[in-house]
Formats: structure tokens, sequence, C-alpha cells
């Protein structure tokens, strides 16, 4: 099985996480509002799961690993329903200028989120799709890892003591911050893809988006066309935007479920039995 060491990594996520949105989460579990509480649980929720998966498939337990992989069909769309409500607390957030940071950044990372959140999706189901390649599969399922570096680190960055404008107790810093932390995981993103020609869609992918939000950060997302969308974007109802987004979803996932591609063979050995990362 390809990437036999890939839950110790996903697994040193974790507490990277606590510290990373501790200030912003996990600090504050009881007064963070309802969006904030359902993006957070339900992205920690797919990593959690994504870590199953990939220790169970290595540890033999094919059965926990099927198991966790049908899974996703919950998981993942409460994710992705999630997405909008995130989106449009961040955008209220810095159209009230609830606070200093999203009054300076809010707009800027509603367009990195708009990224980021619909990669994760279109990676799974091509994960599913190619369920019968395994490399094809495990990697563009890993490459959901991915899109969550550029966010822990970044903040991690911003909050060491003697960075440019950060600190613990500051945000200026965070810009620099953030773009460091899309630069390192653009490379990492890369070197994965350049590594095997079936990882390249997956790891590839995720490249892209990371470098399409650092490119829409700093360009887009500083436009005043794109503020009044974002303006028009805390307007709109929030439920029928998360119903879409969960079922259009899940909709995605069965279609490629019941339609794998096919995998073409280079010797005539029956192809391998489906397996998820």
């Amino acid at each position: 099985m390809p990437y036999r060491q890939a839950y110790r990594w996903l697994l040193m996520l974790f507490p990277l996480i606590a510290v990373a949105f501790w200030p912003g989460y996990w600090g504050q579990l009881g007064t963070a509002p309802f969006a904030l509480h359902a993006h957070g649980l339900t992205a920690t929720a797919w990593l959690m799961l994504l870590t199953f998966q990939s220790w169970s498939i290595h540890a033999r337990r094919a059965h926990w690993h099927r198991t966790a992989g049908l899974a996703t069909f919950i998981v993942l769309p409460l994710f992705a329903a999630a997405g909008p409500l995130a989106l449009q607390g961040m955008a209220r957030l810095w159209r009230t200028n609830a606070d200093p940071f999203h009054a300076a950044f809010g707009s800027q990372l509603v367009i990195a989120d708009m990224i980021a959140g619909p990669t994760v999706v279109l990676l799974v189901v091509y994960a599913f799709a190619r369920r019968r390649d395994r490399e094809r599969h495990a990697a563009a399922m890993l490459a959901t890892a991915l899109l969550v570096l550029a966010p822990i680190i970044g903040r991690l960055f911003a909050r060491i003591p003697g960075f440019p404008h950060g600190g613990w107790a500051g945000f200026g810093g965070f810009r620099l911050a953030l773009q460091l932390a899309e630069g390192l995981t653009l490379v990492i993103a890369l070197n994965l893809a350049h590594r095997s020609s079936t990882a390249r869609f997956g790891f590839g992918l995720a490249a892209f988006a990371t470098a399409a939000q650092m490119v829409g950060f700093e360009t887009i997302g500083r436009t005043s066309a794109w503020n009044n969308w974002v303006m028009l974007l805390t307007e709109i109802p929030s439920m029928p935007m998360a119903l879409a987004a969960g079922t259009s979803t899940a909709l995605l996932l069965w279609w490629a479920w019941r339609n794998p591609l096919a995998v073409l063979q280079r010797t005539r050995e029956p192809a391998p039995p489906a397996t998820l990362v």
C-alpha cells in the first residue's frame, strides 16, 4: 500500500491545530457562534476520519477501513454544508468590524476558504471514483489534508515571539505569516505531485488550489468589487446555501461511488480490490 507512514503525519496535525486555533476557537467554545462550531467540528471530524482510514488500511483492518470510508457519506456533506455558514460568519464579522483581525483580513480570508472547501470535495469525489487505483485514490484523499496546513502554520508563525508585527497578542504579521505558510504548503504539494505520475492529480490539485489562494488573497481579495460581493454574501439566507452545498456533495459522492473510473492495466492481472485510504 502507498503512503504507509501517512497516518503518523496526520496525527501530528492535531496538537498543532489545538495550539493554532486555541485563541480563535478552542479557547472560547462557550461563546463561539454556531457557524464556527459547524466548520471547526466538521473539519476536525474529517481529519480524524482521514487519519483512521489511513491507519486502518495499513494495519490490515480492511473492514474498519471500508466502514470509515462509508462514513464519508455523512462527514463530508456536513463539512460542505458548514462551509457557507463559516464563510458568511466571517463576512459578517468583517462587515460589522466586530474585531480588529476580521476587520483587517475577513474579506480576503473569504476567498481563500471559498477555494479550499470545494477543492476538498473535488479531491474526495475523485478519490471515490478512483478507489480501484490505490495510489491515485490515496494521493487524492491525503491531498485534502494539505489544504489545512496553511491556516495552521500561518497562525503558528504569526504567534512566534519576535515575528514581524506578530507575537501572541498581535495579528499584524498574519498576512506575511499566511503567505509564508501557503508557500511552504505549495512546495510540499508540488514535491509530492512530482514523485509519482499517479499521484499528480491529487497533490497537483492541492498545489493549484494553494497557489490560487495565495494570488486571490493579494489580488481579487483586496478589490472593492470583491468587498461588495462579500457584503452581498452576508445578506443571502444561510440555510439554503448550507443545504445546497451538503446535498450536492452527497450526490457527487454517490455518483463517484456508483461509477468508479476504469483503471488501465499494464498487465492482464485482475484489478486490485476496491479500497479507501
